[in-house]
């Protein structure tokens, strides 16, 4: 890295012809006389004056130590760290070992100033700050001095560096070490700390640093919004609204210059308007927050940071091909902006689209290896790409009632699965192992099912097969297959067809009855406030029976906090049998209708770790040909454990009160699932 820059030596130069020219005065003819003349102007803080003269004297003693050691110190006191410290190395034996220190620190600060300022490049953006931090390692080793009793403005301006290159970790470490020493930070540094603690997931630590940064320096946009994230991580979503609401109230739109014929655009409102309606979208209030962004990009479709924030909230919404769009928009207005790009991958990944992902994934993560968005996108893409788990299991009892409940009196299922890392873009193999075990009054059945296969997602088609052995022999060896396919960010179409399907009446398979099936649904997900699923089925049982059903349900967010959600559940379901002789449940014909309401509450949360519970509520009307209609009350309570992206652990119980040819029975359930990976 070159010690100068252009600018620098312009203003020098600049600096220099002013004080040789218009500050010049009589110059005196002899040396006590320029001594003194220096002095007076040094002691005045009259820095250019004492310049000029130093410079005079030069001409009539070119090789005086004195004036050379005068020069260097002025030059120093103008604020021109790197000229003086260039003069410095040229003659250091006339200086002492303060006047070093005060040189060299003076000439890493002015690097470090330097490299705050945007590249010029995407690739050479972060050079200055590497080649700064460099010299200030090689100063340290070359004086044997440790870090910790390094010159304090060093310490100091390491920290600026540490999160110029993202190296948030290391500042957090050094911080605490300055703290710990009883070193009070500057308010220069305060902003630089601030920002890695929000990045290493401590806002706790991150808010009075932050405090005190906006209360220094209100003008400090970043600082101020980085606050109101920083409330946002501890759960205090109310005071950052709050606060981003008063910032807002106290910045008008537009600004007037002194004597100004035009006001100018207030870019201190801009930010809080900004982060207000990404701190509502992150507080579930999504519709406010795409409302606020699209009439912020009407007024300034050429903000590449207002694209990708819509993008963004799009994305929450469930739409992932509008949120590319403006993605992209945002990308071509600033390609060397990470925000949009990651947003662009998150895109491809929700579109199936991984061959487009990966080269966004890839790049980013080779030039910004410490940057934490970039590291959020890198665990999100192997917890997607790698291998996956799931394993539950569900048991129930039933008491009460004639024996007629296809649930048997004891039940229970048990299943683990496992698919691989995704094979060139589009597949992964499955395998899986599954048990029921169902007690039929005085009959048990308990068979194993073992399947393995292949499932298919690319663009907007998705697919599975599936072959599947049970251990009982009853029935040939099962297949199952898929087929589904993305219209749009609402509509999805699917159909499936199963033979010995696994899915279908235990009680028949205890007679040694097997079916067959075939299905297709439709989802509608308006966003993520209202979904709609419609679907039908056939089983065909191996004894002549035909079962057909209809069915359909909805979903509709009633309530939106921070913290809790309310939902509002409505099915309805017909079926309809096509023998009534034989020796499983089979109703003639049968529907229903069911109303509940689901209320999830998030407990507690530290970024991608969270616990919630959540309650649900139901009752609904069932009616049977040839018994009538009966009052269907369930609850359910589960809890959810969210250890790390991709892994969760759930666990709940259930109670419903059924009704099965006209007897009432008790259901008790109980069920555990872990998923490990997407």
């Amino acid at each position: 890295m070159s010690v100068h820059r252009p600018l620098a030596r312009c203003v020098g130069l600049a600096c220099l012809v002013l004080a040789t020219g218009a500050h010049a005065a009589p110059a005196p003819s002899n040396r006590a006389g320029q001594m003194a003349e220096i002095s007076r102007h040094r002691d005045q803080a009259q820095w250019l004056d004492a310049l000029a003269a130093i410079e005079r004297a030069q001409q009539s003693s070119p090789g005086d130590d004195l004036l050379y050691k005068l020069q260097v110190l002025t030059l120093g006191d103008i604020g021109n760290a790197s000229r003086a410290w260039q003069l410095y190395q040229a003659r250091p034996e006339l200086f002492d070992a303060a006047q070093k220190e005060r040189f060299e620190a003076d000439y890493l600060a002015r690097l470090v100033g330097w490299s705050m300022a945007y590249g010029e490049s995407e690739d050479t953006r972060l050079e200055e700050a590497e080649d700064t931090l460099a010299l200030m390692e090689k100063y340290l080793q070359r004086d044997g001095t440790p870090l910790a009793q390094a010159p304090r403005r060093i310490r100091l301006d390491r920290l600026i560096l540490l999160n110029r290159l993202s190296r948030h970790a290391q500042l957090r470490d050094e911080y605490l070490a300055l703290r710990a020493d009883g070193v009070e930070l500057p308010d220069y540094v305060l902003p630089a700390v601030g920002d890695s603690l929000m990045a290493t997931q401590h806002p706790d630590e991150a808010i009075p640093v932050l405090s005190q940064a906006v209360k220094n320096d209100p003008s400090r946009f970043q600082a101020r919004s980085e606050l109101a994230y920083a409330y946002l991580e501890t759960e205090q979503a109310g005071t950052a609204i709050d606060y981003l609401v008063s910032w807002q109230k106290d910045e008008p739109i537009w600004r007037w210059g002194p004597n100004a014929r035009a006001p100018y655009a207030n870019w201190a409102r801009y930010e809080a308007d900004l982060n207000l309606a990404m701190i509502r979208a992150y507080s579930n209030d999504l519709p406010s927050a795409q409302g606020e962004l699209e009439q912020m990009v009407a007024t300034g479709p050429g903000n590449g940071g207002l694209q990708t924030a819509l993008g963004g909230v799009y994305q929450m919404r469930g739409w992932p091909r509008r949120a590319l769009e403006r993605h992209q928009m945002a990308y071509t207005l600033d390609p060397r902006d990470v925000s949009p790009r990651i947003g662009m991958f998150e895109s491809h990944i929700a579109l199936q689209r991984d061959d487009l992902a990966r080269p966004i994934h890839d790049d980013l993560l080779a030039r910004y290896p410490n940057q934490p968005s970039v590291q959020r996108m890198d665990r999100a893409w192997r917890a997607h790409r790698g291998w996956q788990l799931d394993a539950n299991a569900e048991v129930g009892r039933s008491s009460g009632g004639g024996g007629a409940s296809p649930l048997g009196n004891d039940d229970g299922s048990y299943r683990v699965s496992a698919s691989s890392p995704i094979l060139a873009d589009r597949w992964r193999v499955l395998a899986f192992a599954d048990r029921r075990s169902v007690d039929f009054q005085n009959q048990r059945i308990n068979p194993w099912w073992f399947g393995a296969g292949v499932n298919y997602r690319f663009d907007q088609l998705d697919g599975e097969l599936v072959a599947l052995h049970p251990n009982d022999d009853v029935g040939d060896t099962g297949l199952r297959a898929g087929l589904g396919w993305q219209f749009s960010d609402q509509w999805h179409l699917g159909a499936s067809a199963a033979r010995n399907d696994a899915d279908a009446s235990m009680q028949a398979r205890v007679s040694g009855i097997t079916a067959d099936s075939v299905a297709l649904a439709s989802t509608y997900t308006r966003n993520e406030r209202t979904q709609w699923r419609i679907g039908a089925s056939q089983y065909r049982y191996d004894d002549g029976n035909h079962r057909d059903t209809i069915s359909t349900s909805v979903e509709q967010r009633l309530l939106s906090r921070p913290t809790l959600q309310v939902d509002g559940l409505g099915s309805l379901y017909a079926s309809r049998g096509s023998r009534d002789d034989v020796p499983y449940f089979n109703p003639s014909r049968d529907r229903s209708v069911e109303i509940g309401l689901r209320i999830d509450q998030q407990l507690w949360r530290h970024y991608e770790r969270h616990f919630r519970h959540r309650l649900t509520v139901s009752l609904g009307d069932y009616w049977q040909e040839g018994y009538g209609s009966a009052l269907i009350p369930s609850v359910a309570y589960r809890h959810e454990w969210q250890f790390s992206q991709g892994r969760i652990l759930e666990y709940g119980v259930s109670w419903s009160r059924p009704v099965y040819d006209g007897q009432r029975e008790r259901h008790i359930g109980f069920d555990a699932a872990l998923r490990w990976g997407e």
